[in-house]
């Protein structure tokens, strides 16, 4: 039972294979002029970061695809659907509906990694559900031009190996914490794999969320991350005028702790605790302003 082996173990049950069917362009038929296309069977990985369901993966994991289907550790099979997307950072949300609660993958940070640092990938590598690789953190901050179409800021490099199909799935810290998302290779070269570190991918997450949420059930809140590890609860940057968080007495600087019973760590959590919500419901906050605890109560509304 070594670290790497208790690392696994903690986050195998929240870690997901994605296969799909998706049609490629080919090149131009010789001298007709006309594109033909090919079916190829696409393969990727993702990670559940909340218990009904809802997943994180890479967005060309899943573009083109028609029918996602996703496979737990245990070997249910389950057909998803894209929640939401954002291709320019290569990260999509989708959401599958287990009988039971999903564990969720533990997050770590990914501001304090250092080179040299020992690293674990786990993915659907060419197929090959539920693979384990190790290595180490090679470099920080690394800009990667995938295609002519992709273009990555700031990833994490890593001589872990990363196999297509690895695409989506975690790199952790020898805590079995999520550090990044794997997401591409070096083509010809080994020992040099990519993730996104994984502050930057629940930033997009939060704010594909936060679009999500505000277009099913409107809320009227911008949330934000505390600075520093031990923070609890989320900030208000903004709340929009009219909304139902204006008519509930949110204002911007106050501390959110609690919806409902839930209580939230990170702005991730608060738009998790909003999903699935409906035009109508009332939440029960829990905020802190000016050092004093208060509850309110928000009443979503249709936009």
């Amino acid at each position: 039972m070594s670290p790497i082996v208790r690392a696994v173990q903690r986050v195998r049950p929240a870690v997901v294979n994605i296969r799909g069917e998706k049609t490629l362009p080919t090149t131009e038929a010789a001298g007709s002029g006309v594109e033909g296309a090919r079916r190829v069977n696409g393969m990727g990985t993702g990670v559940a970061i909340d218990p009904r369901g809802y997943i994180l993966t890479n967005h060309h994991v899943i573009d083109g695809v028609k029918e996602i289907q996703v496979t737990l550790a245990d070997g249910n099979r389950y057909m998803a659907k894209l929640v939401a997307r954002d291709p320019e950072t290569d990260l999509a949300i989708i959401k599958i509906d287990p009988p039971t609660p999903m564990p969720v993958i533990p997050i770590g940070r990914s501001d304090d990694l250092l080179p040299g640092e020992t690293v674990i990938a786990v993915g659907n590598a060419y197929g090959y559900e539920h693979t384990v690789t190790r290595g180490i953190i090679s470099a920080l901050h690394r800009a990667v031009q995938v295609s002519e179409a992709q273009y990555y800021e700031d990833l994490i490099q890593t001589d872990a190996s990363i196999n297509p199909g690895n695409s989506g799935g975690p790199l952790l810290n020898e805590d079995g914490e999520m550090i990044g998302i794997n997401v591409a290779v070096r083509a010809g070269a080994q020992g040099i794999g990519f993730a996104i570190p994984v502050n930057k991918a629940l930033d997009v997450a939060t704010r594909l969320l936060a679009d999500y949420t505000q277009k099913t059930a409107w809320h009227g809140v911008k949330a934000a991350d505390l600075p520093g590890a031990e923070a609890e609860g989320v900030r208000v940057e903004a709340v929009e005028e009219g909304s139902p968080a204006a008519q509930a007495g949110l204002k911007p600087g106050d501390r959110i702790t609690a919806v409902g019973d839930e209580k939230v760590r990170r702005a991730l959590d608060f738009y998790r605790t909003l999903l699935e919500r409906k035009a109508g419901e009332q939440i029960p906050l829990v905020i802190q302003r000016g050092g004093q605890s208060q509850q309110l109560a928000l009443n979503l509304a249709s936009h």
